[in-house]
C-alpha cells in the first residue's frame, strides 16, 4: 500500500517507466534542470519537486547514469551542479585529461 503524504494524497512508487522519462527529460535539458523536471511532473503526473527529489535521493546516484558533472579545484561532483563532491587530490587539469582518457 502506497503511503500517504503530508496533504493527504497517495505517493504512489516509482516505475521504470517514470524514472526513464525523467532520465530522458534531463538528457535534454542538461543545463537546465529545473526545466526537466517540471516537464517530466506533467508527463508522469507528479510535482516537479518529486521529480528532483527522486533525481538527487535514486537515480543520479545510481551506476552508470552519469548525465554531467562539474569539476572543482577539489571536487568531482557527478549530476550535481555545484562543486561539492567527491575529494579529488588530482589537479583540475588532469581531471580534464582523465575525462577524455588522456594521460598527464
Amino acid at each position: 500500500m502506497a503511503k500517504k503524504s503530508r496533504k493527504g494524497q497517495k505517493n504512489k512508487p516509482w516505475t521504470a517507466q517514470d524514472e526513464e522519462r525523467l532520465i530522458e527529460n534531463v538528457k535534454k535539458n542538461v543545463t537546465n534542470l529545473s526545466k526537466a523536471f517540471k516537464l517530466t511532473s506533467k508527463e508522469i503526473q507528479r510535482t516537479p519537486g518529486a521529480c528532483a527529489g527522486h533525481w538527487y535521493a535514486n537515480t543520479s546516484i545510481k551506476s552508470g547514469h552519469c548525465l554531467f558533472m562539474t569539476i572543482s579545484g577539489k571536487h568531482i561532483a557527478i549530476n550535481r551542479k555545484n562543486g561539492k563532491g567527491n575529494k579529488s587530490s588530482m589537479s583540475l587539469y588532469q581531471k580534464v585529461l582523465a575525462i577524455f582518457g588522456l594521460t598527464y
